[in-house]
């Protein structure tokens, strides 16, 4: 194989782990603050940025105060727009 196939071979392989286009539009921060917008008083409990059905999302789950209910929280990593707002008791997690 040529240097140049090679290489083909390698942006090919590249691209299915990082799309074209830039996943982190909506930086952490920001979503973090629209997501503790969401529940007053909340404090973040975790987040992550994950692709799902081709789409990038920051997940958090929010404490909710003066219950042991959290709240799941997806955000758009592109458009910042919230996918879901639900509400997981303990037994749910």
């Amino acid at each position: 194989m040529t240097s140049i196939g090679r290489a083909a071979c390698l942006v090919i392989a590249l691209s299915l782990f990082y799309p074209v286009e830039d996943a982190r539009a909506i930086t952490r921060d920001q979503a973090e603050t629209a997501a503790l917008e969401l529940v007053p008083g909340g404090t973040l409990l975790s987040g992550s940025l994950e692709r799902s059905r081709g789409r990038w999302t920051w997940w958090f789950d929010v404490s909710i105060p003066r219950s042991k209910n959290v709240q799941a929280i997806q955000i758009d990593a592109l458009t910042g727009a919230v996918v879901s707002n639900t509400t997981e008791s303990p037994f749910d997690r």
